[in-house]
């Protein structure tokens, strides 16, 4: 698999969880290898945990169903947690990374007479910023959050970014 591309998506448990900076070492093993991953994580159990903190009540914490105001702030709010504690431990590896804005969300819209709010599909993958990081050697991380073509932010399932990201850019491995 030697210059060949990983996707990898990441459930926000897994970033929670304990064993997260071994992962992180097994990523960096790959990537000694040559072998490139774009990193795709998730926030439902980080957005579960603040909505208990502050006493929010959200419907959906996975980005699948709608997605109300108060709960696009708590995915805001973990996606920036989660994205900026994995970019710290990669760099502690002494991995090159960054958090690109190379997906473009458009509201999901009604489906079955149910608006989804704030809760958004992948417009556009931007393949050339993809390209051009993970040509330089730099894994790209990318979060649930993403804005549209007018800059309004919404919530994107990670699942999903991470299977639009694998087609648009040919990858070898969807994990």
């Amino acid at each position: 698999f030697r210059e060949q591309i990983f996707i990898i998506a990441l459930d926000g448990s897994v970033v929670a969880h304990e064993g997260f900076r071994n992962f992180l070492m097994d990523l960096a093993v790959l990537r000694s290898l040559n072998i490139r991953g774009v990193l795709v994580h998730g926030v439902g159990q980080q957005i579960r945990s603040l909505s208990e903190e502050r006493g929010i009540c959200i419907d959906d914490p996975y980005g699948s169903g709608p997605t109300d105001p108060d709960t696009l702030d708590l995915a805001i709010e973990a996606a920036g947690q989660v994205s900026s504690r994995i970019l710290a431990q990669f760099t502690e590896l002494g991995i090159a990374c960054a958090i690109p804005n190379a997906v473009r969300s458009t509201e999901k819209g009604i489906i079955r007479g149910i608006d989804s709010l704030l809760t958004g599909k992948v417009d556009k993958i931007d393949t050339h910023v993809l390209g051009e990081l993970l040509g330089a050697g730099i894994t790209p991380i990318v979060s649930p959050v993403a804005a549209t073509r007018t800059g309004r932010i919404l919530r994107v399932n990670s699942d999903w970014i991470a299977a639009e990201i694998a087609a648009a850019i040919d990858a070898s491995k969807l994990i």
